[in-house]
């Protein structure tokens, strides 16, 4: 069973939080299973999708499991901040990466992102936030700013589908 972002906040009670789910299939049978977890973990999801990931010391990021930190950029926009990974897993049907921002991130919250392989072999890419803006200006932007959110969770989807192909 996957973890629920909203139950993973290690925080106080996020007041003005949302919640964004969007989920697609990215891939049918096992091997596209095991791309596209491997994806989620290796954070080249994130890199496909245009979010730079790297170690907060400034090196390549590591492979991600529990208590791992990473500072997250959006191309070149300085928009992003440092992540620390509160859940992560796999088995034969699931794998998950779920991360908490830190206080520079411009988001306060939690995202998880998830592969399933269902009963049908379809391959399902889930990403799921539980978050509020941190930032004054994306307090200000409202629904304009939760619409980047949904956009950049598809483009997460994109990537994912496009990693779980045969290279």
């Amino acid at each position: 069973m996957l973890p629920d972002p909203r139950l993973a906040w290690p925080g106080p009670p996020l007041a003005r939080a949302r919640a964004l789910h969007v989920s697609a299939v990215v891939g049918r049978g096992p091997e596209a299973f095991a791309r596209a977890a491997d994806a989620i973990a290796t954070w080249r999801m994130h890199d496909g999708a245009g979010v730079r990931v790297h170690d907060p010391s400034g090196g390549a990021p590591a492979r991600a499991a529990e208590g791992v930190r990473v500072r997250v950029r959006l191309g070149l926009l300085p928009l992003g901040g440092t992540c620390r990974v509160v859940d992560a897993g796999r088995d034969d049907s699931a794998a998950w990466v779920l991360y908490a921002t830190e206080p520079d991130h411009v988001e306060q919250g939690t995202e998880l992102f998830a592969v399933l392989l269902d009963d049908d072999r379809d391959v399902r890419g889930d990403v799921a936030a539980w978050s509020q803006p941190r930032a004054w200006p994306l307090r200000v932007a409202g629904p304009v700013g939760r619409l980047g959110q949904r956009v950049i969770a598809r483009r997460y989807l994109r990537a994912l589908a496009r990693l779980s192909r045969p290279r």
